[in-house]
């Protein structure tokens, strides 16, 4: 796969996992559940070596805080 395709997969990722992210900060307890999503989502990633995984991650954590800290 080349490089612009696999930097087009991971800004799409990165993007719907913000989105997810902010729809979660609508229910109760958003911050433990995204919090848990991260780390399980981080360390899965990090173990089979998905850098995927690792953005999808760093998606959540920044949809959340945007959301957390904006508004």
């Amino acid at each position: 796969m080349s490089q612009i395709c696999r930097l087009l997969i991971w800004m799409c990722g990165f993007i719907i996992a913000s989105a997810v992210a902010q729809l979660i900060s609508l229910l109760p307890y958003n911050a433990l559940v995204v919090g848990v999503a991260v780390v399980i989502t981080y360390s899965q990633g990090k173990n089979s070596n998905s850098m995927l995984l690792q953005i999808i991650a760093i998606g959540l954590a920044f949809g959340w805080g945007k959301c957390f800290f904006l508004g």
